[in-house]
C-alpha cells in the first residue's frame, strides 16, 4: 500500500512539473498567424485633438525680427547651447486652460481645444497676418507621453518627443513584457474628447498591426495584466533546480523503500 501510494506521489510531481514548465509559444510571442505574404499597417496615424490641460509649444516667424519678439516667449528652448527638457517646455509652453483657450502674446486669447495641429497653426497663422505679412507658424505638443504599468520591466512615464509612437515602441521604453504577463490580455485607458475609457486587446494576434491601438495617443495608460498563474510560475532555471531537488528526494525515497 505504502508504494503504491509512493508511485502515486511520483507521478503526481511530474505531471505537476511538466504542467508548469510548459507554457505555448502561442502565449508568449508577438503577432502570430502572420502570412509571408505581409500584411497592412494600421490605417493613417491618428491626428491630436487639442485638449484641456496640453501644452504647446508655438512659434510664429516672419522676416521680420523684431517682430518675432511680439509673438515669441524667448526661453531656453530656443538656444541650441541648452538641453529641451520637460521642465522648460512646462514652463515656456502654451497651456490650454479649461475654457480651451491660450493667451499668445500680443494677439490674446485663442481658443482651440478640439483642433489638431495643424488646424491650430492655421487659427493662429490667421490672426498673426493682422500684424505680419505671412507669418510662418510652428506647433508643437509639448507634453506628449504614454504611461506602461504592470508586467514589465520598467513600468514608468515617459515622455515622447516623436510622432506616430506604437504599442511596441512603448513597450520597449518600458523594457518588454516580463516572464509573467499576459500578451492576450492588455489594456488601455484612452481619453477622447476629455473623456477616459477603457479598451482591451491581444499582442498575440497579427491583427494589432491594423488596430486603433497600433499607434499610442497622447497620455495612453498602457497595462500588462499577469497571468494567471503568476505566484506559481517560475523561471526556467529555477524550476530545473526545482526539479533535480524533487527527484532528488523521490529517488532517496526508493532506495530507502527498496532497503525496507
Amino acid at each position: 500500500m505504502k508504494k503504491n501510494n509512493f508511485y502515486y506521489l511520483l507521478l503526481l510531481s511530474i505531471v505537476i512539473t511538466s504542467f508548469f514548465s510548459c507554457t505555448p509559444v502561442s502565449k508568449i510571442t508577438y503577432m502570430n498567424n502572420v502570412n509571408n505574404e505581409g500584411w497592412g499597417i494600421s490605417p493613417i496615424p491618428p491626428k491630436h485633438k487639442i485638449e484641456i490641460g496640453d501644452i504647446l509649444m508655438i512659434k510664429v516667424i516672419s522676416r521680420n525680427e523684431e517682430s518675432n519678439k511680439l509673438f515669441n516667449v524667448e526661453t531656453n528652448t530656443n538656444n541650441a547651447n541648452t538641453t529641451t527638457t520637460a521642465a522648460n517646455l512646462y514652463l515656456n509652453g502654451f497651456t490650454v486652460n479649461t475654457d480651451g483657450n491660450i493667451d499668445l502674446p500680443n494677439v490674446g486669447t485663442v481658443n482651440i481645444v478640439n483642433q489638431t495641429l495643424d488646424e491650430a497653426k492655421e487659427t493662429i497663422a490667421n490672426l498673426a497676418k493682422e500684424y505680419i505679412i505671412d507669418p510662418y507658424v510652428i506647433v508643437k505638443l509639448a507634453n506628449f507621453e504614454v504611461t506602461v504599468l504592470g508586467e514589465v520591466n520598467n513600468p514608468g512615464t515617459f515622455p515622447v518627443y516623436k510622432e506616430n509612437l506604437t504599442i511596441f515602441d512603448a513597450l520597449a521604453m518600458a523594457g518588454d513584457i516580463n516572464d509573467y504577463g499576459n500578451l492576450r490580455k492588455v489594456r488601455i485607458i484612452r481619453s477622447n474628447n476629455n473623456k477616459k475609457k477603457v479598451y482591451y486587446f491581444d499582442l498575440t494576434e497579427s491583427k494589432i498591426l491594423q488596430s486603433n491601438f497600433y499607434y499610442l495617443n497622447n497620455k495612453d495608460l498602457v497595462y500588462v495584466q499577469p497571468l494567471k498563474f503568476k505566484g506559481l510560475k517560475k523561471s526556467q532555471s529555477q524550476l530545473l533546480l526545482s526539479s533535480l531537488t524533487t527527484f532528488a528526494v523521490l529517488f532517496n525515497a526508493i532506495l530507502n523503500f527498496t532497503k525496507d
